[in-house]
């Protein structure tokens, strides 16, 4: 029976046995592949368990039936959730091109002539079902001899024959059960598996030293709770041969790093804090091995393997939170797909070919389909569609985009095929530039650690010798207490802890607000900012939404509006700033409809504004110059313009007010001798903004606004957010604005500064902290601490808040650490501590300071 042609409402259909996501009433009946709503007489449908299955399209029709007749149907059984709407990875034209050699070099590794291996990105999983389906589908095709799938990190791990299959068979095999997949970077790929690899290794020695610790504390624990007339000496020896036996592998294996740690150190001539730990843990095993064979004397097989466990665990919990802010890169990385659908003939043609992303040039236009990821910077040429940006931003919501308007490369098609001119390529794109300053913040060092680490260095070579001090002074006293009194100095000091006090909870913090949309670029900008006292914020794009609009033309002379316009979007040609955006696009406009045809560029988030005439050699004024804060000149025909701010260009025009000046003008436009026009600008405020000073100033902020607009309009905003007046500025130059954070920090005031254009780069250097928005200039990102991707400033106070949260858990954890050490080792050096408990304190030391770390990740508000 043709099971996918039988009509719903002729089946036998029983309802209370589906699962939620099957069907549901004729009106909210759900697809019981994706999810979604099924349209009312939709018809599609599949047979499962003896049931008819609404099915919401004739895709989803064809990739369940394939998952049914492939016999993976147990995917059905197992889910917990349903995909949704996920890509469905690239088409089979674009999917060919895998297999090109020049593009494999990228992505695929050759550890023989016909072995060939990758990683590969899977979008649509959703449970370990999904896992399950994937891994499947893969190992399924002739040829793949290992595929294993992340559900953490959607990575497949691919191994196949080249005789017998190929990428794009993999691909292939995704795309046919409804998972989307494409190659991970080359790169990338090899450092992730290596870390995966180092990972597993860590796991597997946790995992025997784990066992090894169960395993003797059931031969030892009887001799603890009995009496020693209970048990029989022969029985003890046998019970502590059997505890050596299962300690060997914690020692011979799980252990085995810091043996490694300790030898390269001594090559080195170097005390490192692997050194006093392998010379405990030697001296412990000896020392036990030694009372074993005699007969007489303590045993710490049981104390050794809960010493290796536990700091095995304390190392693992330490590298892990570091990989939470490696995953940041990664995804960073391989934000975008391999491969595009290039339209060389856009607009008549409308086919086009598939082309490796490498290939591609700016001034292209790629067709970017429904549900697949935008492969570069680009702006949208025709269509408009919602985008999951929550890669790039962290803001989870679809953002709305249109004709003109930037799109990001890693960037998600939620709706409408868009077409696209590409505008960045390669390592220019925002997601580039994103992963470098990751990259950055994570190789850079805070003041902090630093300085544990001088500490921690000191504190090695200090065990030692007093180690050896000890054991001399109690070979004197009572030789018998020597060798234990040594190996409980060696185990009781915990430089760990003071190395682990700074960078475990850096590292988690970072990786929070990356998650939320804040990017930290440098490793000591949280320190910094939890020091803060003022937050000094730009207006314009910072605390407005940037998306300026021109509201109002008005003539002044005799030249007409479309003119103003034309002359205003020629001065602001090349300038990235929102207002320069707003006046090439009204120009734009205004253009096509004196001309009845449309230009060939327009300005977007992020993008230069361009002229309204689209032509590179005569849209552009000569000699341009930018005056901060104040406005552009340039020349056109040979006669001098100026649009912007009254004052500056009065100068020019060289007489008093316009005639018929327009209330509320923001901007005006001369010449000499004449004023020509003004400009009615509009920038409503970010819809969090009052909540963000509000949250700042409960978190004892100073908060100051200094804007480069007229006084009325940003007394309104300041009005707005309920900011103190004396603390509002109007009619700021960079200058300006540099001033006054020079006159706040002599008064001792430390400054966060937040800004997004050219001219707030000044500023943003002045301050302690600077902080970046995201869709601003290239040059404040490039030099910011920390860059704000979010198009909600909600996380501005969240990372305040966070910051001083890390710093009391960094205080905590040094106190923590300095505070044992202090009591630990004169018990230890009076021989107050056995070697077991020496040993156990040390490893619980280290696990107390990346657990109180680990609060720093906790959900929930910050504040």
């Amino acid at each position: 029976m043709n099971t996918l042609v039988a009509p719903l409402a002729d089946a036998a259909l029983s309802r209370e046995s589906l699962p939620p996501f099957a069907l549901g009433s004729e009106a909210g009946r759900q697809c019981f592949h994706c999810g979604l709503p099924v349209a009312a007489g939709t018809r599609f449908c599949i047979a499962f368990d003896g049931q008819m299955r609404s099915l919401c399209c004739a895709g989803c029709e064809a990739v369940a039936q394939t998952i049914v007749d492939a016999g993976l149907d147990a995917y059905y059984r197992e889910r917990t959730a349903t995909p949704g709407l996920s890509p469905a990875g690239p088409p089979p034209a674009v999917a060919a091109l895998f297999d090109l050699k020049a593009v494999q070099s990228q992505y695929v590794a050759e550890p023989d002539a016909h072995t060939r291996s990758a990683d590969l990105y899977i979008d649509g999983i959703t449970c370990g079902a999904c896992v399950w389906l994937a891994e499947a589908a893969l190992a399924r095709l002739p040829g793949v001899t290992h595929a294993a799938v992340n559900q953490i990190t959607h990575r497949a791990s691919v191994a196949w024959d080249a005789r017998q299959t190929s990428l794009t068979a993999l691909l292939a095999a995704l795309r046919s059960v409804g998972l989307g997949g494409q190659p991970a970077a080359g790169a990338t790929a090899t450092n992730f598996a290596a870390r995966r690899k180092s990972r597993r290794r860590a796991l597997i020695e946790l995992g025997v030293a784990l066992l090894s610790m169960m395993q003797v504390m059931m031969f030892t624990l009887p001799l603890y709770f009995s009496a020693t007339d209970d048990v029989s000496a022969e029985a003890r020896q046998l019970m502590g041969w059997a505890a050596l036996v299962l300690t060997l592998p914690a020692v011979l294996y799980s252990a085995r790093s810091f043996f490694a740690g300790a030898w390269r150190d001594l090559r080195l001539h170097h005390a490192g804090m692997d050194l006093p730990v392998a010379l405990a843990i030697a001296a412990t095993f000896s020392a036990s091995c030694v009372a074993l064979y005699r007969g007489a004397g303590a045993m710490y097989f049981d104390s050794l393997s809960m010493f290796i466990f536990l700091l095995l665990a304390a190392r693992y919990l330490e590298s892990s939170a570091r990989e939470t802010s490696l995953t940041l890169i990664e995804r960073l990385t391989n934000a975008a797909p391999a491969a595009a659908w290039a339209l060389p003939g856009f607009p008549a043609e409308r086919g086009g070919r598939a082309v490796a992303v490498a290939e591609l040039e700016p001034g292209q236009v790629i067709r970017i389909a429904h549900g697949e990821m935008v492969a570069t910077d680009g702006l949208i040429v025709e269509g408009r569609s919602d985008f999951d940006e929550s890669l790039l931003s962290g803001e989870s919501q679809p953002v709305a985009r249109g004709h003109g308007e930037l799109l990001m490369g890693g960037s998600l098609n939620l709706g409408a095929p868009v077409f696209m001119r590409v505008t960045r390529i390669g390592e220019q794109t925002v997601a580039a530039s994103l992963r470098r300053l990751t990259e950055q913040a994570l190789a850079s060092r805070p003041r902090l650690g630093e300085f544990a680490d001088r500490i921690a260095r000191w504190i090695a070579p200090l065990t030692l010798g007093l180690a050896a001090a000890a054991a001399l002074v109690w070979l004197a006293i009572e030789p018998s207490m020597s060798f234990p009194v040594a190996v409980a100095v060696l185990a009781v000091t915990c430089p760990c802890a003071l190395a682990l006090a700074v960078p475990a909870a850096q590292a988690l913090a970072t990786a929070r607000l990356a998650r939320e949309g804040l990017l930290i670029t440098r490793a000591d900008t949280l320190e910094r900012m939890a020091a803060a006292s003022d937050v000094i914020f730009d207006k314009t794009g910072t605390l407005t939404t940037g998306h300026i609009t021109i509201e109002f033309v008005q003539p002044l002379g005799a030249m007409d509006r479309a003119r103003l316009l034309t002359v205003a979007a020629m001065l602001e040609a090349g300038s990235s700033h929102p207002i320069a955006r707003a006046v090439a696009g009204e120009a734009a406009r205004a253009m096509t409809r004196a001309t009845g045809r449309p230009i060939a560029r327009e300005p977007a988030d992020g993008g230069p504004a361009k002229g309204a005439a689209g032509d590179a050699a005569t849209d552009c004024a000569s000699n341009l110059r930018c005056v901060g804060g104040a406005g552009v000149e340039g020349e056109i025909d040979g006669i001098s313009y100026r649009l912007g701010h009254r004052q500056f260009v009065q100068q020019l025009v060289g007489h008093g007010a316009p005639k018929d000046e327009t209330p509320g003008a923001s901007l005006f436009i001369g010449r000499q001798g004449a004023w020509l026009g003004a400009l009615v600008l509009a920038d409503p405020l970010k819809a969090d903004a009052r909540e963000t000073i509000a949250r700042l100033d409960a978190h004892g902020l100073a908060v100051h606004l200094l804007s480069g607009d007229r006084q009325d309009r940003v007394g309104q905003v300041a009005a707005a957010l309920v900011m103190e007046p004396s603390h509002v500025h109007a009619g700021q130059t960079p200058a300006q604005k540099m001033e006054y954070a020079a006159r706040l920090k002599q008064r001792g005031a430390r400054l966060i500064a937040v800004g997004d254009g050219v001219n707030d780069a000044p500023l943003l250097a002045a301050a302690q902290v600077s902080i970046a928005i995201g869709s601003g200039a290239d040059l404040t990102r490039l030099t910011a601490d920390a860059v704000l991707m979010s198009p909600n400033l909600r996380s501005l106070p969240d990372a305040h808040a966070l910051a001083l949260k890390m710093m009391r858990i960094i205080r905590q954890n040094f106190g923590w650490a300095i505070a044992y050490n202090l009591i630990a080792i004169p018990l230890a050096v009076s021989g107050r501590i056995s070697p077991a408990a020496a040993a156990i304190g040390m490893a619980l030391s280290s696990l107390a300071v990346v657990a109180n770390s680990l609060r720093l990740m906790r959900r929930g508000a910050i504040d």
